[in-house]
């Protein structure tokens, strides 16, 4: 059973630094494997039997009909009974029922809601239902409801901890992600016996004959998580082991510490072994200061790990400590270790067990559990990542970082870490092909495989059927810059042509489904819903974002198109004389849609999504009409190639010169330096510069950004792994797919830097 202990102030020590702590007070900063989690007090407990009783109902269309039960659940009383079939032809929204009460409920005083479920279906995995409640005005909690199976009653809580104004509840509701279905699944939601309950808050920590252990190297010790960079041939580390040990469990001096040193790039991993050389009582937090000998490291990217053993066996069952360390070539430029150790960071966000790179993590690593540990991989995962997902916009960004940082290692000699990168690459694009893409060529936006085994968080896995134009361009856009990087490498060729044939089902799919006729003008790609019907036919239903038809993101679906169209060409592929025709159009769409001073997606104005439509429109058409531009240009179709070129420049120009937000100028936010919008700008005005030609105010924009991170910042937002973004650029906190995209800077840095800057052929082969 865990129970609760606490720290005490340092006591100092010393030779062998040593401070122990008595299980007397809590904590100020948890340690890895403690966590305060709010107890219900039973005897608190208080019947919602009234709220069953007001105007609940069904909102979301003929998908779901709401009733109430004849019998009794668990609890002695009716309940809710909601039968959903998917119909992706129902227009009226997904699955949803609710109650709006009028006068508002008071929650006041209380900590928890909690409810019983129970479904009823076929379909033998976790169903995908989530929670919402509002209060005063705003939505406060939008949970899943976890561990929703077919055939059994279970309680499910919701902490009201951090709610605001729980005197004014005014809306309950119940909501299906449809998009986690296949049309025709069907399944019956039971829901009662709702309650409010106060609670206690209790630190859980470990148990009797347990012990653990958070590791920092450097001589920063836990002050802080900035990445530890040293001179290649070091020997030794300093370090701080915090080692924690449950009732009846004593370490001895005698004991031996085991340090595992595994080099990410190279997968070589070597042991040292020597004495704890003190006593650890039991019952106590120990912190204990040790020089670690590592023997002469090579340069590398390293994941430290040490374990505490007697006899040969584990003393902390997988709990031992953990961090990384970078090693240093003589001479290497700062770019350069940025570069290498950002690039090795990705494999912490790598699913161990499916694949793939997940959407939202922590910075630095939680210093307790090895990381590459499957048996332990839940319990790091508890830890380091707060999303789990996958999903097309991350694959974008992410998928497009690695390839700029794989083709910046080639380019410096560096072959070990380009390959590492590269691995990193087609690990990801092996699940996007195998994962997210339908044989007809349709792709799901999201997967979770993590969620599903009940070990992630975040949302779970969508079903085929139903589909976004943005989406797939999205999937087909990482795809692409994968083909572009192998289509230059001899012996990856073939690799790249098997992605194009994989992208081709999706851009086939895309055109035959995507297209509109826009303002008289025809074959118009556009941003849709596709939902395929029974009868074969594909359902296209226009994108809405709170309330407004919205534009936004249809640049990404013609990214998709365009960059793919240009990747065929360097691969010696046709393209269809059709998809020309297609990109044309809509680049002649989109100039006529444009305000005066480039604005796109005005229709969103400053509001929807809190204004960055904006900026974020402009990007992504400008990406797309860049690409037609790739296309045509070599293609050998210069008329349509330099009026592309225009389009784009007057949809960048307005990003750098006229966009803002609350009267507040793009550049001035805080969005153009954070790290996914930041290196996304920064690899496109790249491009449009390498390939149309001089465009000094986004040459300046490259050298402003570029300045504010390596010079001004002095690299910080990328070393310091900060544990919250207060005084550091946006994401900086984080790590995650999105974030990844900062390798594309760093990548094109890094390439400028040794003579071989980016560069993508436009003219046709003579």
């Amino acid at each position: 059973m865990l129970r609760a202990i606490g720290l005490l102030l340092l006591l100092a020590a010393a030779g062998i630094g040593l401070d122990a702590r008595p299980a007397t007070a809590a904590p100020e900063r948890l340690l890895p494997w403690q966590q305060w989690v709010e107890k219900p007090v039973e005897e608190t407990a208080k019947p919602l039997a009234a709220v069953f009783d007001l105007p609940w109902a069904s909102t979301g269309g003929k998908e779901g009909v709401l009733s109430r039960s004849q019998e009794n659940g668990p609890w002695g009383g009716p309940y809710f009974r909601f039968q959903v079939k998917i119909d992706y032809s129902n227009g009226q929204g997904w699955p949803a029922f609710e109650v709006q009460p009028r006068p508002n409920l008071d929650f006041s005083g209380y900590g928890l809601i909690r409810y019983w479920i129970r479904c009823e279906t076929k379909l033998e995995r976790e169903q995908a239902l989530r929670f919402i409640l509002w209060t005063d005005g705003a939505g406060r909690i939008n949970e899943r409801i976890p561990g929703v199976r077919p055939g059994r009653w279970i309680q499910v809580t919701h902490s009201l901890a951090a709610v605001p104004r729980l005197d004014r509840v005014e809306r309950l509701h119940f909501f299906l992600s449809e998009n986690e279905y296949d049309d025709g699944d069907e399944m019956t939601f039971e829901i009662g016996g709702f309650q409010l309950l106060e609670t206690r808050r209790e630190l859980e920590d470990l148990a009797a004959g347990q012990a653990a252990m958070a590791l920092w190297v450097g001589e920063r010790g836990d002050s802080s998580e900035r990445i530890v960079i040293r001179p290649a041939g070091t020997r030794t580390l300093p370090a701080l082991l915090v080692l924690g040990t449950g009732p009846g469990v004593s370490l001895r001096p005698s004991d031996t510490l085991r340090l595992k040193l595994y080099e990410v790039f190279s997968k070589k991993t070597t042991w040292h072994t020597l004495r704890l050389g003190r006593s650890v009582p039991a019952g106590r937090v120990t912190r204990l200061r040790r020089t670690l000998t590592t023997g002469p490291l090579p340069p590398g990217y390293y994941l430290v790990t040490l374990d505490v053993r007697r006899a040969g066996k584990s003393l902390l069952d997988g709990r031992v400590g953990a961090d990384d360390l970078y090693v240093r070539k003589q001479g290497e430029s700062m770019t350069y270790t940025v570069l290498s150790l950002r690039t090795g960071m990705v494999l912490w966000l790598r699913d161990l067990l499916h694949g793939d790179i997940m959407g939202w993590c922590r910075a630095a690593l939680p210093h307790t559990y090895d990381p590459l540990n499957r048996r332990t991989y839940a319990e790091f995962l508890r830890l380091y990542a707060d999303c789990t997902w996958k999903h097309t916009e991350g694959n974008e960004a992410g998928d497009t970082g690695l390839a700029l940082a794989a083709e910046a290692f080639r380019k410096s000699g560096d072959l070990q870490r380009a390959r590492f990168a590269e691995w990193l690459l087609d690990d990801s694009i092996r699940h996007m092909i195998t994962k997210m893409q339908a044989p007809s060529g349709g792709t799901i936006m999201m997967t979770n495989e993590l969620e599903q085994a009940g070990i992630g968080r975040g949302g779970g896995v969508m079903g085929f059927g139903s589909y976004d134009s943005n989406q797939i361009g999205e999937w087909m856009r990482a795809l692409t810059y994968a083909i572009i990087h192998y289509s230059r490498i001899p012996d990856r060729r073939a690799h790249a042509r098997a992605l194009s044939a994989a992208c081709r089902k999706s851009a086939d799919y895309l055109v035959a489904h995507s297209l509109q006729e826009s303002d008289g003008i025809p074959h118009v790609l556009r941003h849709l819903t596709l939902n395929e019907q029974r009868d074969g036919s594909v359902q296209q239903v226009t994108y809405y974002q709170e309330g407004r038809q919205c534009d936004v993101y249809l640049g990404r679906a013609l990214a998709g198109l365009s960059y793919y169209a240009y990747a065929r060409q360097l691969l010696g592929e046709p393209v269809p004389p059709h998809w020309f025709t297609v990109m044309d159009n809509t680049v002649r769409w989109c100039d006529r849609k444009m305000k005066s001073d480039g604005w796109f997606d005005w229709q969103c104005e400053d509001i929807v999504e809190g204004g960055c439509h904006t900026f974020l429109g402009n990007i992504y058409v400008g990406e797309g009409i860049f690409g037609v531009y790739l296309a045509n240009r070599l293609a050998g179709r210069e008329a349509s190639a330099d009026y592309a070129a225009e389009v784009a420049r007057k949809a960048y120009r307005y990003v750098t010169d006229h966009c803002t937000v609350k009267g507040v100028l793009f550049r001035d936010q805080s969005a153009a330096t954070e790290f996914w919008v930041g290196p996304y700008v920064y690899w496109l005005f790249t491009e449009y510069l390498d390939t149309v030609g001089p465009e000094p105010v986004l040459a300046e924009w490259l050298r402003w950004l570029d300045r504010t991170w390596s010079v001004e910042r002095e690299w910080r937002d990328f070393l310091d792994r900060p544990r919250d973004e207060t005084g550091y650029v946006g994401r900086a906190a984080a790590n995650g797919m999105l974030s990844v995209a900062l390798l594309g800077y760093l990548g094109i840095k890094q390439m400028e830097e040794v003579g071989k800057p980016l560069h993508w052929r436009v003219q046709p082969e003579q």
